[in-house]
């Protein structure tokens, strides 16, 4: 990268020039020299601002160089996906658990309609024994009378 010089107010960057003019510039007058970014648009400069920490090209907006916004991007990216990833997951096992219980519930029921098959099996029985224990009695009485 290159160097560049720029003169900074409170609202940001408000007079820039490139290099190799830049490396004449006098400090005392305000001009800071400073590296280049490939993201510095001079059309723009009024957004940008030079952090003090390390003197480098930054957004207004978030103090950021343009990198360090993309590399906040796609570690706020990553962690969505994972935060997505999880979400899948617990939905994977909500979905496994009612499955669970659909089953049980299914054999429940079948459980159900076999106990119920046999008690109508049951009471027919029953009531074919009933009917043929009363019916040689009714016979019987009226035969006698």
């Amino acid at each position: 990268m290159s160097k560049i010089a720029v003169k900074l107010n409170d609202n940001g960057i408000y007079e820039y020039i490139s290099y190799p003019y830049s490396l004449n510039q006098d400090t005392s007058k305000g001009w800071i020299l400073i590296e280049s970014d490939p993201a510095f648009n001079i059309s723009d400069m009024s957004n940008w601002t030079i952090r003090e920490s390390d003197n480098k090209l930054v957004h207004i907006s978030s103090n950021q160089t343009p990198d360090e916004e993309n590399q906040n991007a796609i570690t706020e990216l990553t962690k969505q996906g994972l935060n997505q990833t999880l979400t899948v997951g617990q939905l994977q096992s909500a979905v496994t658990e009612v499955t669970k219980q659909n089953l049980d519930l299914a054999r429940d029921n079948i459980q159900l309609k076999q106990d119920k098959t046999d008690m109508q099996s049951a009471i027919t029985e029953l009531t074919k024994q009933v009917i043929t224990l009363s019916t040689p009695a009714s016979t019987t009485e009226t035969t006698t009378k």
